[in-house]
């Protein structure tokens, strides 16, 4: 995200390199992307085709494209679903993705791939890939400033504005973290405005995580080359590569009104403004891979890392919850960062882990704090000594790898276990307490003499109760509609089980509850849907419900805003702080709308047949 300055950049999107976008409408966004976009003969070649804005269930896995000079190394897609949040919204995604391998040098063509999302088509571009004889490396790997686009008569100097990429280090190891900072630097004399990113920046092969910078930076002064500059910084990003080799950082490119100062006859007056297309130098970093001989609990990560447990008690009654507490604090990759692994004993049952991640994007590095939770249930009772809990990172600085372990205390579960379930013999009787019958001195056989089940007449009045209640219910009911009283009801005096989740949302909604009011209103609109198609609304896929809706011939608009309200519910869980367009009274008069319209479109559960 391209953070706001004191130039005023705007915050555009950014696609990768070798990306290309589907046709397709608002609601629905699929890229196709490849990477690297220059490879080596015998390379990989990593495509993958994301499809944002509809669930996943809608979308039909697509066939691997049709490519040439690539050999595809796995047929079925690698599936990953996922929910991405931008300034306090959500959109729901799904990616797959194939890996081929450069054959020879020449260009590599990835065909169209066409996606199918609720019966509607969508096809992407075709994608070319450079295969080369050697990977090309940047000529300027210090990140020297380039620009371009003026004018003859310009008042400004080519040395006038400068964009400068400096990296922490041009030579790293896998998945070791890099800092860029990208500077913007101006003469004095300059003023600027109306400024934004020209193209798109990408890194093929690089984990990226932005960081921090100032909304409105203080300019610094600076000398470069013997000239006086004044330098802010537009963009700080942490990547972290994901291959060994030699990779590219393509340039950052912005466009700007500038606006000089001209000398006439020795009188400074300033110039007209004009536009200047301004970009940094490509870098390019060597990745070396990461040294042999890992540890076993090692799983990838690098950089700088401490951890610490919390076991929240030491004795516990069997059956109760036991949380065990790891935190991974430190600088890396704390996205991408695994769970350490926990041995207990077979007579516990583990759950988890529940993972919360805390990431500081204001130092100088990404680091911050990772905490994974495990939930323990002992079965039985006794002294449980537990495992020494282990993590291993590589250290890039030391060029070594590090292990740490924290010990974990010893749990004392006390009580009884609850009563195992146990076979039986033929008579019916339990095989546990066959022995015991057989070795009581004075046990006693008694005979029931009581007539069976079926010879006794308040049996038969038990099974026709349910029978003249259904009936009087009924009845009931006919008269009502015969008398009119159902008609002049007056409609917010119906109950049904949906209204006394509207009555409790409206009561979290007065005690400023907002996660417990979206909740609630979304169990409404599930009641009744449960209630009247008998079935589990929350569990059944988002086609399959409107399907039955359909069925029912429920209005197209009603089941439009039905949806709409479960996403914006739906969301609600995830990004609870976004600004809605529409505020939390307006979504519960929508919801009592929408459930007064499906009250009378949909019928009882014992009423009219949906049409085939």
């Amino acid at each position: 995200m391209f953070t706001r300055t004191l130039l005023a950049l705007l915050a555009l999107g950014m696609m990768p390199v070798g990306s290309a976008p589907a046709q397709s409408d608002r609601s629905v966004q699929i890229t196709a992307e490849a990477e690297p976009m220059r490879v080596e003969p015998g390379q990989p070649v990593v495509f993958s085709v994301r499809v944002e804005g509809p669930s996943a269930t809608v979308v039909q896995p697509p066939d691997p494209p049709s490519v040439t000079n690539l050999g595809l190394q796995q047929r079925t897609p690698r599936t990953q679903r996922g929910l991405s949040s931008d300034g306090g919204s959500s959109e729901r995604h799904v990616t797959f993705t194939w890996r081929y391998r450069a054959l020879r040098t020449g260009v590599a063509r990835i065909q169209p791939v066409e996606v199918t999302v609720l019966g509607d088509k969508y096809t992407t571009e075709e994608i070319r890939v450079q295969v080369v004889s050697e990977a090309s490396r940047s000529a300027d790997r210090s990140g020297a400033s380039s620009s371009v686009g003026r004018d003859e008569n310009s008042a400004l100097d080519p040395q006038d504005l400068l964009i400068r990429a400096t990296p922490t280090a041009d030579r790293i190891y896998q998945n070791e973290q890099v800092v860029v900072k990208y500077h913007l630097l101006y003469r004095p004399k300059i003023r600027l405005r109306h400024s934004r990113l020209a193209s798109a920046w990408s890194a093929p092969g690089f984990w990226r995580e932005e960081l921090d910078v100032p909304s409105r930076p203080v300019p610094r002064t600076s000398r470069i080359d013997g000239r006086t500059y004044r330098s802010i910084i537009l963009k700080r990003v942490a990547l972290f590569p994901t291959r060994a080799g030699s990779l590219r950082v393509d340039p950052l490119r912005i466009e700007v009104e500038a606006q000089g100062t001209l000398q006439m006859q020795g009188n400074a007056v300033r110039g007209r403004f004009e536009p200047v297309k301004l970009a940094s130098g490509a870098l390019s970093l060597s990745v070396r891979s990461l040294p042999p001989a890992a540890p076993p609990s090692f799983d990838g990560a690098v950089g700088q890392f401490s951890m610490s447990t919390d076991v929240g008690r030491d004795s516990v009654a069997v059956g109760g919850p036991v949380e065990v507490a790891v935190r991974v604090q430190g600088t890396g990759n704390l996205a991408t960062l695994s769970p350490p692994g926990l041995d207990v004993p077979s007579e516990f049952e583990v759950y988890g882990p529940s993972v919360q991640t805390d990431i500081d994007r204001g130092g100088e590095q990404i680091g911050g704090t990772k905490t994974f939770t495990y939930t323990l249930v002992p079965r039985s009772r006794g002294r449980y000594s537990l495992s020494p809990i282990t993590f291993s990172y590589f250290d890039p600085d030391a060029e070594q790898y590090r292990t740490v372990r924290n010990a974990l205390p010893t749990l004392r579960v006390t009580g009884e276990a609850a009563p195992r379930v146990v076979g039986r013999t033929g008579d019916g009787l339990p095989v546990g307490d066959v022995a015991g019958l057989a070795a009581a001195e004075q046990a006693q056989w008694v005979r029931a003499d009581r007539p069976p089940l079926h010879r006794r007449p308040w049996a038969y009045v038990a099974l026709l109760l349910p029978v003249l209640a259904a009936g009087a219910a009924a009845a009931h009911r006919r008269w009502g509609r015969a008398s009119g009283t159902a008609d002049t009801a007056d409609p917010d005096d119906r109950r049904v089980p949906a209204q006394d989740h509207v009555h409790a949302a409206r009561q979290h909604l007065r005690n400023g509850d907002e996660t417990a009011f979206y909740d609630t209103v979304e169990q409404a609109l599930l009641a009744i849907l449960d209630e009247r198609l008998q079935t589990d609304s929350a569990g059944t896929t988002r086609t399959a419900l409107e399907q039955s809706l359909a069925r029912y011939d429920v209005p197209e608009d009603l089941r439009d805003a039905l949806f709409d309200l479960l996403d914006r519910c739906e969301e609600a869980r995830f990004a609870p702080s976004r600004d809605s367009p529409d505020p939390a009274e307006a979504v519960l008069e929508k919801a009592q709308s929408v459930l007064h319209r499906l009250d009378a479109c949909l019928p009882e559960a014992s009423g009219r047949r949906p049409r085939s």
